[in-house]
């Protein structure tokens, strides 16, 4: 059950499916959880949901560099890495998407979990930790990836050392709050 804006609740069918990475960070250091990770675990507290993790075959490793390197690796040659287990999307209303920016663009592991899936009809809300990029034109390339999705606002977006915080999880919950789901869902043509 989700409260909207106007405060009426519905029943929706919520997901939310996140890739994070707990190991070494560029500017908070060794986390664990990983910082989108924090953020998921929040949005489902708040809204109830089910949750799926975007577990890699075959894991990151957990030092910076090393990360980095696979991760440039992967997008310079499209390489979609494999996932452990799977989620049926397409038998959920809205779905909270969440994701690290690494090298200036999703995860190559989250794309191969998009490019499994029909999102036709969908409301996809994307979320998203950076050290200072943003969404980094993610969520226009979430547009083209997920045809048929009704995709919300921009999203939201936050660094990893704000989401390590009170005051982050506070802006979180205020984002949460303000996200109207009666206009999302009418949007997508979903009935009530």
């Amino acid at each position: 059950m989700i409260k909207t804006k106007e405060g009426i609740v519905q029943d929706k069918k919520i997901l939310v499916a996140y890739f994070s990475h707990p190991g070494e960070n560029a500017v908070v250091g060794y986390v664990d959880p990983g910082n989108t990770q924090l953020l998921g675990r929040e949005i489902l507290r708040v809204t109830g949901g089910n949750e799926f993790f975007i577990n890699p075959v075959n894991p990151y490793p957990v030092d910076y560099d090393s990360t980095y390197e696979k991760a440039a690796n992967e997008q310079k040659y499209q390489i979609r890495p494999d996932y452990c287990d799977d989620i049926r999307v397409e038998e959920y209303d809205i779905i909270f998407l969440g994701y690290p920016i690494w090298c200036g663009d999703l995860p190559m592991v989250v794309y191969s979990f998009i490019e499994k899936h029909n999102w036709s009809g969908k409301v996809v809300i994307p979320f998203i930790t950076h050290e200072g990029t943003g969404d980094a034109g993610t969520y226009d390339r979430l547009k083209f990836k997920m045809s048929g999705a009704i995709l919300k606002g921009g999203g939201f977006n936050m660094t990893g050392k704000m989401a390590r915080t009170i005051e982050g999880l506070q802006k979180l919950n205020d984002w949460l709050r303000s996200i109207d789901y009666n206009e999302a869902m009418s949007r997508a043509n979903v009935a009530y």
